[in-house]
């Protein structure tokens, strides 16, 4: 009996040994397939992550270039075209003479050159002795070539300003007189149609609010006769009438 169930448990034994020696094996493959498969899944992300990187910096390296570019086409523009104003001295067929601050100068017309006023083609005799013109030109051959000339209704000639404090000695609807605090003599000015009246917080204001005495700030300018324009005409303190 005893022989018996020793060997029932001899073969329990060998038996458990048996299964155990089958399972460790594949335990062993399966850990190591495990690893494979995620060390391979690690580098493919890196391989990915590189890649969009990569591709982020070549995005960045090419917008870069665009913009140099862009800027290089800009700037080779502004160098190959040339413009100034100038007032008109004398006016031929073929040439306009003008002067600016930079001196005199000779402007040739040719059939080419375009003559434009208020957006409409204008011939050359169209041209009056003291307009200011825009003399546009373009670079051709390491020289400058007139390409476009554009009249102006506008004097842009400089002006003689005044600003002056004081009171008012005098006021209509069209000149002022003022008084100066410096006690010089007495200043006269007229109004134009571009006079801007203020009160004393340089809030719009109307020519009737001001009155005698009222202390203000004048801002003057000089016409072609020499009289002075008010540009701007602004009180002191607040409007008591």
């Amino acid at each position: 009996m005893n022989l018996n169930n020793n060997k029932k448990i001899s073969q329990n034994c060998v038996f458990a040994l048996a299964l155990v020696l089958f399972l460790l094996p594949t335990k062993i493959v399966f850990a190591e397939t495990t690893a494979t498969s995620s060390s391979d899944s690690t580098a493919v992300q890196k391989e990915a992550d590189q890649e969009k990187e990569n591709s982020t910096i070549n995005n960045i390296k090419k917008v870069i270039q665009e913009k140099k570019t862009e800027l290089g086409s800009v700037g080779a523009n502004l160098r190959s075209e040339k413009a100034y104003l100038a007032k008109v001295l004398r006016v031929s067929e073929e040439t306009l003479t003008v002067s600016n601050s930079s001196g005199n100068k000779i402007v040739p017309l040719d059939e080419n050159v375009l003559i434009s006023k208020n957006d409409k083609d204008i011939k050359v005799n169209e041209i009056a002795v003291g307009n200011w013109v825009g003399v546009f030109s373009e670079a051709l051959n390491d020289s400058f070539k007139i390409k476009k000339v554009t009249v102006y209704e506008q004097d842009f000639s400089p002006k003689d300003k005044i600003i002056t404090l004081g009171s008012i000695s005098m006021i209509g609807k069209n000149d002022l007189k003022v008084t100066p605090r410096s006690g010089e003599k007495e200043l006269a000015f007229s109004f134009s149609k571009k006079t801007s009246f203020q009160d004393y917080q340089g809030e719009d204001a109307k020519l009737t609010d001001f009155y005698e005495d009222l202390q203000c700030i004048v801002v003057a300018f000089a016409d072609k006769n020499g009289n002075y324009v008010v540009s701007t005409i602004r009180a002191l303190s607040t409007f008591e009438k």
